[in-house]
C-alpha cells in the first residue's frame, strides 16, 4: 500500500508539472498585458527583469543616437507585445527605459526556479497591480474551499437518506416522487437553479441576500446568510446524482443472495439491511462521494461569478478578460485547482483500499 501511494504522489508532481508547463507556455505565447499607469508598469517591468524575465536599456533623451534607437524601437513589430518602452518619471527625469522579453524556454526556467526556491509566482498586472500573485489567490481560498466544503457536508446527508428511502420504497409512491425529484433537479444547471432561488428567496420574499455580502463591512451572520443560496444551489443536483446512484446499488444489494441468507438466519429486515446491505453498496460509493468534491468545485466557479462572491473562481474571471489578463494570477489560479484536483484523485485511489480488503491487500488472480 505504501508503494502503491508513493507512485501515486509521484504522478500527481508529474501530470501537474505538465500542465502547468503547457499552461505558462500558451500564456506566454500571447502578447503580455502590463500595467497601463506609467509609473506601476515601470515597477512591474523592473520586477521582471529581477526575477530573469526581461532585460532593459536605458536611454537618454538628450542623446540623438539613443533617440533615434528608441524611434527604431517603436517600429518593431513587436512593440508592445515583447518590447516595452517607460517614458521618464517625474520632472527631473531625462531616462527613458526599454525592456525586452527574454525567449520563452529561458523565461520558463527562471519561473521554475523562482516557484521551487522563493515560491514566487510572478506579480498580478491587473487584479491587484505589483502584488504577489500567489497572495491575490491565497487571500480568495478559503472562500471557495468553505463554499464547496459546505455544499459537501450538505448534500452528503440528503442524499444518503433519499437513496435508501427510494431504496426501501422501490416502485412505491414516495419513490415515484423520488424519481420526478431525481430527473427535475439532474435536468436543470446549477446556474438556473442559483438565478431561480435569488429570484425567489431574495426579491420575492427578501429572505436572503441577492448578492453575498461585503466582507468586513457587513456582520457574520450576513455573511453566514450569502452562503445559503449557492449553496443549495449546487447542492440539489449532486443530491439528486447521489440519491439515483445508491437507490441503484442498494437496490441490487437487497436482493442478492447474502442478504436472503441473513433473513433466513433469524435477522430482521431492518438489520439485515443496516448491517449488510448497507454497508455493502456504499462500496462503490465512497470513491464517487470523493471525487463529487471536485465537481462541486467547478460548478462553484461561475457561481461565485454571478453571486458577487470574492473567491478564486471570481478572480480567475476577471484575469480572464479580454485585453487586461493577468497572466499570473492565472497561472497561480491553474495551480491551485489542479492541486485539488489532482489530490482529490489521489483520495478517490486510495478509497478503493479503504473500502475494499482485495485491493488494499494487493490481491492477484
Amino acid at each position: 500500500m505504501k508503494k502503491y501511494v508513493i507512485q501515486r504522489v509521484i504522478w500527481i508532481f508529474i501530470i501537474l508539472f505538465t500542465t502547468l508547463t503547457i499552461t505558462y507556455v500558451l500564456l506566454k505565447l500571447a502578447p503580455e498585458f502590463p500595467p497601463g499607469k506609467n509609473e506601476d508598469k515601470d515597477i512591474w517591468l523592473e520586477k521582471q527583469v529581477e526575477d530573469g524575465y526581461y532585460t532593459s536599456d536605458y536611454l537618454d533623451k538628450n542623446d540623438p543616437d539613443d533617440m533615434a534607437y528608441l524611434e527604431e524601437v517603436k517600429k518593431r513589430s513587436d512593440y508592445n507585445k515583447t518590447v516595452f518602452i517607460v517614458n521618464p518619471i517625474g520632472s527631473t527625469s531625462t531616462t527613458y527605459k526599454v525592456f525586452y522579453r527574454v525567449p520563452i524556454p529561458v523565461q520558463y526556467f527562471r519561473w521554475l526556479y523562482n516557484v521551487i526556491t522563493k515560491w514566487d509566482w510572478g506579480t498580478s498586472t491587473k487584479i491587484a497591480i505589483n502584488r504577489p500573485a500567489f497572495s491575490v489567490i491565497s487571500q480568495r481560498m478559503p472562500l471557495t474551499l468553505i463554499l464547496n466544503l459546505a455544499g459537501l457536508i450538505f448534500y452528503l446527508p440528503f442524499g444518503f437518506a433519499f437513496g435508501i428511502i427510494a431504496a426501501l420504497k422501490k416502485d412505491k409512491l414516495i419513490d415515484n416522487l423520488m424519481q420526478i425529484f431525481i430527473m427535475v433537479f439532474l435536468s436543470i444547471p446549477s446556474l438556473v437553479l442559483l438565478l431561480t432561488l435569488i429570484i425567489i428567496l431574495s426579491y420575492k420574499l427578501n429572505w436572503l441576500p441577492s448578492l453575498f455580502p461585503l466582507i468586513g463591512i457587513e456582520s457574520n451572520w450576513q455573511i453566514a446568510k450569502g452562503f445559503i443560496v449557492p449553496i443549495i444551489a449546487m447542492s440539489l443536483p449532486s443530491i439528486a446524482s447521489l440519491t439515483r446512484l445508491l437507490r441503484a446499488e442498494l437496490s441490487e444489494v437487497l436482493t442478492s443472495d447474502f442478504v436472503m441468507l441473513a433473513k433466513t438466519k433469524g435477522l430482521s429486515h431492518g438489520q439485515s439491511v443496516i448491517r449488510h446491505a448497507i454497508r455493502n453498496s456504499l462500496v462503490p460509493m465512497v470513491p464517487i462521494i470523493i471525487g463529487s468534491f471536485a465537481g462541486l468545485l467547478s460548478g462553484s466557479f461561475i457561481m461565485e461569478r454571478v453571486y458577487g462572491i470574492p473567491g478564486v473562481g471570481t478572480i480567475t474571471l476577471r484575469a480572464l478578460q479580454q485585453n487586461n489578463y493577468d497572466y499570473n494570477v492565472l497561472m497561480a489560479s491553474n495551480a491551485f485547482y489542479g492541486i485539488i484536483g489532482l489530490f482529490t484523485v489521489l483520495i478517490v485511489d486510495l478509497s478503493y483500499g479503504l473500502v475494499d480488503p482485495q485491493i488494499r491487500m494487493g490481491a492477484k488472480k
